[in-house]
């Protein structure tokens, strides 16, 4: 059966025109992604929280949240090292891991081709030369 000229899309394909494209099935809920999305943003604890930084905290009604926490945190860091760690990790940002292989030697990697033009190629770009 051939689709009339109606029936294309405007590019003249049939992208799209089946019943199961998203398209079609924005309409059946739970599917595709609706454009308001306000219920989501709302429920955002992260985004609640950030709100109330800038608020008067209850604790200590001179100090902002923001105040009172890095105060807070600065404290518990002095007192414990996990929380030393942390704050270290936030201010330096994370130590990373050195990458070696047994006793912090260098990795070794072998390389197996099965051509000689591969093994000129690969020969090549050991050598630091372009291809």
């Amino acid at each position: 059966m051939e689709l009339k000229e109606e029936q294309f899309n405007r590019a003249g394909n049939k992208r799209g025109m089946s019943l199961n494209s998203q398209k079609h099935l924005l309409g059946v809920q739970g599917i595709g992604n609706p454009k308001n999305n306000h219920a989501k943003k709302e429920l955002s604890i992260t985004r609640k929280q950030r709100e109330m930084l800038l608020l008067p905290c209850p604790y200590a009604p001179t100090m902002t949240w923001l105040e009172w926490l890095a105060e807070r945190g600065m404290a518990l860091a002095g007192e414990n090292a996990t929380y030393y760690k942390e704050l270290l990790d936030r201010l330096e940002g994370k130590v990373t891991q050195p990458i070696g292989g047994d006793g912090g030697e260098p990795i070794k990697t072998e390389i197996i081709v099965s051509s000689q033009t591969a093994k000129n190629l690969t020969q090549a770009i050991l050598n630091g030369k372009g291809t």
